[in-house]
């Protein structure tokens, strides 16, 4: 045997066992690292501010304890379930996690633990990332008596954007602006806050809003907001607040990429005492690519004369949709298209796929309503299609609801194609300020139905009584070429309408023996829609 040979083998083994054991004990410090990094503190009526905080039987007692600590990347707050913690609240961007890494702060044991946070904010994060906030309810000393929201994250910032926030199963009420708010500087420069996701929440009883955000009134602040499977009820207003609409469901302000799905909103609004501007149970306003779906918003409230309705896109919104909603017994619109003179553009906006029933019962508004308050600020390029208005003169407290209302003439490139337009009574089916262009909005293939057979419309201070008469007066409308564009059949829903109340949205799918699902649209038209005939428009399947 060579001896050099027999001399190298053996280093070279210890070599590379020294250098695994090497790798192994980096490993395990590394792991000894992040397990410590890991802490979990407790907090429980029962416990102590001078203990660790470690361990139930070692819980600290109060929130004031945890406002004297930084908390770490995958750090735990421990609220006991059940119990009620008296006090706020208070993170900045020191208690902040790390992505993959959060802080979270939830509750131990069954349910949910309760802060108290009498008349200030409940949970107060500025400029704080990467966070999960779950199973904790928040509750004010309610609207007249409170100052504060319920959970607020609100930034500061001008580098970066915070974020990677999720608040899941909370609750919040009784507080004076909103349950669950995001917010921002609203300097030109301020970068709001990215990737937040609320889920599972309820937020009631509160002032402003039960769910909202807001950012400045000239950029999308905030970035990529989910918002899922949410109530946001009895939010009913600030009765001594009158510069200014109070009292809303789930109001999104100031966001690019937004979606809301699975959410429901209702009983809001009663107390609103702002008389040129309303409530709305679920809406934006200066949003870009939102989407607002599979959500439901139901006896809505104006306060005075202004909205109450069921669903908005709203002021300096664009690229913005409403679909598969379901809307009922709402004062206002069931659904509304309104510039009030945002810095923004209010343009590329859809109303597809949606059902109302029953709303515009105060103040004169439509199943859908389009607003623009004057030429420099217009409803533009936008599309309403595929939608089932269903109306009755029911519960009606002031004013005439109709299936379409036209509220002034600043519009331009709208168009409404497609919907079932059912009339139980003598409502109107369009109601406009005065003849409509073209230009302004096109009426392509509607379908207009009677259950009495009345068929009104109203144009200005005149009401005409068949749709023949709207079509020459409008001589624009309904028209394919020269060829008439309208139908008028009865749809025969799957179910049949009850007198006073509502159904399930999938109550209103055409039933198989309707002769629209093979009324085809045949139209030669260049525009965004999807679909060319009634049918699944009617359906929320």
């Amino acid at each position: 045997m060579n001896k050099d040979a027999s001399m190298t083998k053996p280093m070279a083994f210890c070599k590379r066992v020294f250098l695994k054991g090497f790798i192994w004990i980096a490993a395990f410090a590394s792991m000894a690292v992040a397990l410590k990094a890991q802490r979990k503190f407790y907090v429980s009526p029962c416990g102590s501010d001078a203990a660790d905080g470690l361990t139930v039987s070692t819980a600290w007692q109060t929130l004031g304890k945890l406002n004297t600590v930084n908390f770490k990347s995958g750090d735990s707050i421990l609220l006991q379930a059940g119990s009620l913690f008296t006090g706020n609240l208070l993170l900045d961007s020191a208690d902040s996690g790390q992505p993959g890494r959060p802080v979270v702060i939830t509750a131990y044991g069954n349910g949910k633990a309760v802060i108290d946070a009498g008349k200030g904010t409940g949970i107060l994060a500025t400029n704080v990332s990467n966070m999960v906030i779950r199973n904790i309810h928040v509750v004010g000393d309610g609207v007249e008596t409170n100052e504060g929201n319920g959970i607020f994250f609100y930034s500061t910032q001008t580098n970066w954007h915070p974020g990677n926030i999720v608040i899941d199963s909370c609750d919040a009420e009784g507080f004076h602006f909103s349950g669950i708010i995001l917010g921002c500087n609203e300097a030109v420069v301020t970068k709001g806050y990215n990737k937040i996701r609320i889920t599972n929440c309820t937020a009631s009883r509160n002032g402003d809003a039960g769910i909202s955000s807001y950012g400045g009134l000239d950029g999308y602040h905030h970035q990529n907001v989910y918002v899922a499977r949410c109530s946001a009820y009895d939010n009913a207003g600030i009765l001594a607040k009158t510069d200014n609409h109070s009292g809303n469901g789930i109001l999104m302000g100031g966001i690019d990429s937004l979606l809301v799905e699975y959410c429901e909103a209702y009983n809001n609004g009663s107390n609103n005492r702002c008389a040129s501007a309303g409530p709305v149970g679920i809406w934006v306003w200066m949003c870009r690519n939102a989407v607002i779906q599979y959500s439901t918003s139901y006896n809505n409230h104006a306060g005075l004369v202004k909205d109450g309705g069921g669903f908005d896109i709203d002021g300096g919104s664009s690229n913005c949709i409403l679909q598969y909603n379901y809307s009922y017994n709402n004062e206002g619109a069931g659904y509304l298209l309104a510039e009030y003179g945002a810095l923004l553009p209010f343009t590329n906006n859809t109303v597809r796929f949606n059902i109302s029933e029953n709303d515009g019962r105060k103040n004169s508004y439509g199943g859908i309503t389009l607003w623009g308050v004057d030429e420099a600020h217009k409803v533009t390029n936008s599309m309403v299609y595929n939608n089932t208005i269903i109306l009755d003169s029911a519960a009606v407290s002031d004013g005439t609801p109709c299936a379409v209302a036209l509220d002034g003439t600043s519009f331009s490139n709208v168009v409404v194609a497609n919907n079932i337009l059912y009339v139980r009574k003598k409502q109107p089916f369009i109601r406009s300020l005065e003849n409509i262009t073209q230009t302004q909005v096109r009426f392509l293939h509607n379908n207009y139905f009677s259950q009495k057979g009345r068929y009104h419309f109203l144009s200005g201070k005149k009401r005409i009584r068949s749709i023949k008469k709207w079509m020459r007066i409008n001589e624009q409308q309904e028209r394919c070429g020269t060829q008439r564009a309208y139908v008028s059949i009865n749809p025969l829903f799957a179910a049949n309408l009850s007198p006073n109340g509502h159904k399930a949205a999938n109550s209103y799918c055409l039933a198989h023996q309707s002769a629209l699902r093979r009324e085809v649209f045949n139209c030669q038209f260049a525009g965004p829609m999807q679909v060319n005939n009634f049918f699944p428009g009617a359906c929320m399947q």
